[in-house]
């Protein structure tokens, strides 16, 4: 049973301001496609914003996801997390013990059970 999806990519889709521009709607569509698909209309989604990268457009792509007003979609920001070398990517540290901590105590908190469930799936 699929219980939410967390999103996290989008740098590529900031490089161009045509493409920063159509984010927010190809997003949405995105989500709706995805939850129509999986017969799943609330389907809960938690997306991190993009954070970093040389795309001259990224902050326009943050405010797009950061703006999103669709039911059962959250934003987890990583901004602040290690980043590799590159400057595009969370190091493994960030991003298994800090980021999925976050993703995971965002979704109990918004979308998770009232008690604890052991056989629950996320």
């Amino acid at each position: 049973m699929i219980k939410g999806l967390l999103w996290y990519q989008g740098e590529s889709d900031t490089s161009t301001p045509h493409d920063a521009d159509a984010y927010r709607g190809n997003m949405t569509k995105l989500i709706e496609n995805v939850r129509e698909g999986l017969g799943l209309p609330s389907l809960p989604i938690i997306q991190v914003p993009i954070l970093s990268g040389d795309n001259k457009y990224m902050e326009k792509g943050r405010e797009a996801q950061l703006g999103m007003e669709i039911p059962n979609v959250m934003c987890v920001d990583a901004r602040g997390l290690e980043l590799k070398d590159d400057h595009l990517h969370l190091t493994s540290k960030s991003q298994v013990l800090q980021l999925g901590r976050l993703l995971a105590d965002a979704y109990l908190q918004r979308f998770g059970p009232s008690e604890p469930d052991s056989h629950a799936a996320i």
